[in-house]
């Protein structure tokens, strides 16, 4: 067996580490999102480690942290993790009268920093701090959003931190704006915050299906095919719903100077025919069309998810997300 790991390319790649560029910026960047949902319900999501779900993105690097955490007996708010990072964080509160005389939350933020340190030494790798919260709006509604206040480190973790920020951001607003949130059933809570991804997909699915179901009574179907064709691509959408663990999902949007387009490519060849029979199904109404472009969207992208130009002035802004239209097909 060949000799992967060597004292020579240890040495090789601490000194790539110690020679990336290193990065330091303010507000290096901002997401929000509105919701109608409770303040109450969204102050317990993010207070809780029901918000470290979504924020750990996969369940065994969430059970990997909580297995390491040691709470700091001398600082307040600090535990430690591995030995290899440390995260404090304070949680502040407003308060406002409303039009009512009800006293309410009217500002929530927790800030938690994260201090990465390579294991057992304290050599500090990178430091960054994060915001999370609401604004109540005048009209009751809650703006939530997302912001990283300071980052230092190196650039490759600078970069991989804003992707992972904007997942984070994209998986908390599907879940607080969808019927579980705030329902009370904390077991379909709890499974929709361990695979959000899944949950959208499936929602996409039910949509779609749904659809299909109203194109068949109404006699809607595309010239060509049978009412036998769509219930039968109609039984297997709902199949998917049932087990949609079984399908590499792709969703693409493409653009030309004519118009922009949407699609979704599915691994299993009988799942793909089945959405693509839907599709062609609700194209042949103008709200067989409607309904698809919605089911899409649902999938792609949330139109409600902004990403706001950020204050730090450096080469790595991010920029904002402008609206675009989808044409089903």
């Amino acid at each position: 067996m060949p000799t992967i790991i060597t004292p020579v390319r240890l040495a090789f790649g601490a000194g790539v580490f110690a020679g990336m560029p290193v990065l330091t910026g303010d507000n290096f960047f901002e997401h929000k999102f509105t919701s109608k949902k409770a303040p109450d319900d969204i102050v317990d999501f993010y207070s809780t480690e029901d918000f470290l779900q979504i924020l750990g993105v996969f369940p065994m690097a969430i059970s990997f942290v909580l297995a390491g955490v040691e709470w700091d007996l001398e600082k307040e708010n600090t535990m430690k993790v591995h030995n290899a990072m440390e995260i404090s964080f304070t949680i502040t509160e407003q308060e406002e009268e409303n039009d009512d005389g009800e006293t309410v939350v009217a500002f929530f933020q927790k800030e938690e920093r994260f201090k990465n340190y390579i294991p057992f030494t304290k050599y500090l790798m990178w430091d960054q701090t994060q915001q999370y919260g609401y604004n109540r709006q005048q009209d009751g509604t809650i703006e939530v959003f997302h912001r990283g206040k300071c980052f230092y480190g190196p650039l490759p973790v600078r970069l991989l931190v804003q992707i992972h920020a904007m997942y984070v951001i994209w998986a908390t607003e599907k879940h607080i704006n969808s019927p579980a949130f705030g329902s009370g059933d904390l077991e379909l809570q709890e499974h929709q915050r361990s695979n959000v991804p899944l949950h959208v997909f499936n929602d996409f699915l039910h949509r779609l299906a749904l659809a299909q179901k109203v194109a068949i009574q109404a006699g809607a179907v595309v010239a060509g095919s049978s009412t036998a064709d769509a219930e039968k691509a109609l039984k297997q959408l709902e199949k998917m719903q049932q087990d949609p663990t079984t399908a590499y999902v792709n969703a693409v949007r493409k653009s030309n100077l004519k118009r922009t387009s949407s699609y979704v490519e599915i691994k299993d060849p009988a799942m793909q025919n089945a959405v693509d029979g839907a599709l062609r199904a609700l194209s042949s109404t103008v709200e067989g069309q409607a309904a698809a472009a919605a089911a899409l969207d649902s999938l792609l992208k949330h139109p409600e998810v902004i990403k706001q130009e950020p204050r730090y002035g450096g080469a790595f802004n991010a920029r904002k997300l402008k609206g675009y239209s989808t044409n089903a097909q």
